[in-house]
């Protein structure tokens, strides 16, 4: 029994078509609308952000502006006459603390070296002098006096001490005029009156008594504050404090760089400003 295979004829013209996805040079990606507000809002936000940015900073540069007009207007409400004053006045106060600081040194190193040469002299009488020399350890006592004081005083002068105490002190105005000279000043010392120097020898002596006095009835007798004597000795001491301004140094005008106007204007100023300072400073006494 022969079976027959059916034989299916394809035409040549036939074409076979391939479903096959078309490639583009970028692979789309489909969209998705929901995505895109919010990309709308990011840029909304950054454009808020920069606007808050830039109105901060006008703010601020405002603000500096500001200040700085202020601080422009302050400035320029003080006349350079008055600038020029002010920084005068500090420089004399400072140049007449230091005269006042190296006065006393100079002072309390020749009260030194005067009590040293005084018991050397003495010690050299007593040993070669004196009608009855000095015999056995009392004789001993004065040699080694007179060595010791005769060594101190070498090394006092070899160290340098004696320069640093004793001469600078006394080349003080000299030195500071040389270095303030070519700003047309000059450091000059006042010259009291004998009025003057009793009054201030009288307010010394007056306030070291009421000092003494405030110690003993507070720390001695324990009284209070509000004691009448006790208010008493603090009113003593208060009206016994020592002059200030210019009453013992002062800096002068060169006259011929300054005409008689700003001289005498620098004159007023200084008065004023201590005659001011010495009432602050009565009444911040009384206050406390």
């Amino acid at each position: 029994m022969s079976v027959e295979i059916p034989v299916v004829k394809l035409d040549e013209d036939a074409t076979v078509f391939e479903e096959t996805p078309t490639k583009t040079g970028r692979d789309e990606l489909p969209r998705t609308p929901w995505l895109e507000p919010k990309q709308d809002e990011a840029h909304s936000r950054r454009g808020s952000s920069s606007n808050d940015a830039g109105t901060g900073g006008l703010r601020k540069r405002s603000g500096s502006r500001t200040s700085s007009g202020r601080r422009s207007r302050n400035s320029s409400s003080i006349s350079p006459a008055s600038m020029v004053f002010r920084n005068l006045l500090i420089l004399e106060d400072d140049l007449r603390s230091q005269s006042r600081r190296l006065r006393v040194l100079r002072l309390q190193f020749t009260a030194f070296l005067s009590t040293l040469a005084g018991i050397a002299a003495f010690s050299f009488y007593l040993l070669y002098f004196s009608d009855e020399p000095a015999q056995g350890v009392y004789r001993f006592i004065l040699q080694f006096s007179l060595l010791f004081i005769m060594i101190t005083v070498v090394l006092f002068h070899l160290s340098g001490q004696y320069k640093r105490t004793i001469i600078i002190p006394r080349r003080f105005f000299m030195s500071t005029n040389k270095g303030i000279r070519p700003f047309n000043l000059k450091l000059v010392k006042v010259h009291s009156t004998i009025d003057e120097k009793f009054t201030d020898l009288v307010r010394f002596i007056t306030r070291k008594i009421a000092y003494l006095n405030q110690w003993f009835l507070q720390k001695i007798l324990m009284l209070g504050e509000t004691n009448a004597v006790v208010q008493f000795w603090v009113g003593v001491a208060i009206r016994s404090q020592p002059r200030i301004g210019a009453v013992d140094v002062k800096l002068i005008l060169n006259p011929r760089a300054f005409n008689a106007e700003i001289r005498e204007g620098w004159e007023i100023y200084r008065d004023e400003f201590w005659a001011r300072e010495g009432a602050r400073r009565r009444k911040s006494n009384n206050s406390t």
